[in-house]
């Protein structure tokens, strides 16, 4: 692999909790990636001026399979007492979230037309964004093509 995009926290390299391999590593933040916490409209906490993450103790999350950086991103929001529900991919959790069977942290751009529909709300909860990286090898910068890679990201 000479580059990968991967949606990470805001700090440095691996903050969401991936590990990275033993080669130098070089990346770039291309842009940041806001997070919604949504549910269907009659949720009980949907009514609710303000949230924090203990709110939703007992309550069902709807989530990825493990590595999934939404899924990172809520478990380091919300800890263990948040009763985790696997339910698929990005339209599974949103069609579960929009039915009412849970709570669920989707990037906004994946809930945008639901919220504008009205068949999920945005909770009063703040959440922190993930940010797309750009990560390539240091080593192989001068790999034919990688210096046209970063230049296109860079420009964007």
């Amino acid at each position: 692999m000479e580059a990968a995009l991967l949606l990470d926290g805001d700090g440095g390299l691996g903050e969401l909790g991936f590990r990275p391999p033993p080669e130098p590593l070089a990346y770039a933040d291309v842009e940041p990636v806001p997070l919604a916490l949504v549910a269907a409209p009659g949720h009980p906490l949907a009514a609710a001026p303000r949230l924090g993450p203990g709110d939703l103790h007992g309550r069902r999350l709807l989530v990825n399979a493990p590595g999934c950086s939404f899924r990172m991103a809520g478990e380091r929001l919300f800890g263990p007492g948040v009763r985790r529900v696997e339910a698929g991919g990005v339209p599974v959790m949103r069609a579960w979230a929009e039915q009412g069977l849970g709570v669920t942290l989707l990037p906004e751009f994946a809930v945008a037309g639901q919220l504008a529909a009205g068949t999920l709300v945005r909770l009063a909860l703040d959440v922190p964004a993930l940010v797309l990286r750009l990560v390539w090898r240091a080593d192989r910068e001068e790999s034919p093509g990688m210096r046209e890679i970063l230049y296109a990201a860079a420009a964007a």
